[in-house]
């Protein structure tokens, strides 16, 4: 039995889920199917948080969600941050320290062999990087878990990565809410 974590970018599988799917999925049995019958000893889901004041239904949506979450056994809720920018005008936000973290922990939990298989759930070629690493130096896998179609995954994970999962409608039916 392999020990298993998973690291999901949060914000990159909800939209990825939404846009292909369009609905909602229980986090814990997302978990468990990908697991298989292994040892899930971790669950680290990357999001940073809405402020209050500047956006107060969506922050208690939010904050409903990470009660959720909580709930979860072996959940790790690892924040970033949202920072406020302008331009012509108009105020956004750019989400930060998430991926860093991401792929720190990714990295760092390898080194640490805390597990034998990681499962990736986001389509950000960037982590290709920390995941050729986990790979190369301490020798551990790493399944690439993408959502979406052709032009959505990253081509740079299915390439790195030991394998790629992609997510169809049979699994998404299992884990929906």
């Amino acid at each position: 039995m392999k020990k298993i974590a998973i690291y999901i970018d949060g914000s990159n599988f909800y939209f990825s889920v939404k846009k292909k799917f369009n609905c909602r999925i229980d986090i814990e049995k997302f978990c468990k199917k990908l697991a298989g019958g292994n040892d899930l000893i971790k669950i680290n889901y990357y999001i940073a948080p809405v402020e209050q004041l500047s956006n107060p239904g969506m922050y208690a949506k939010q904050q409903s969600f990470f009660d959720k979450l909580r709930e979860i056994k072996n959940l790790n809720i690892v924040f970033g941050r949202l920072e406020r920018r302008k331009r012509d005008g108009e105020t956004y936000f750019v989400e930060k320290a998430t991926d860093v973290n991401l792929a720190l922990d990714l990295v760092l939990d390898s080194q640490a062999s805390e597990y034998d298989e990681a499962y990736l759930v986001s389509n950000d070629g960037d982590f290709s990087g920390a995941v050729k690493a986990v790979i190369e130096r301490f020798e551990k896998e790493v399944t690439y878990v993408a959502i979406g179609n052709n032009k959505t995954i990253s081509h740079h994970l299915k390439n790195t990565a030991n394998k790629t999962l992609k997510i169809d409608e049979n699994f998404i039916d299992d884990v929906k809410l």
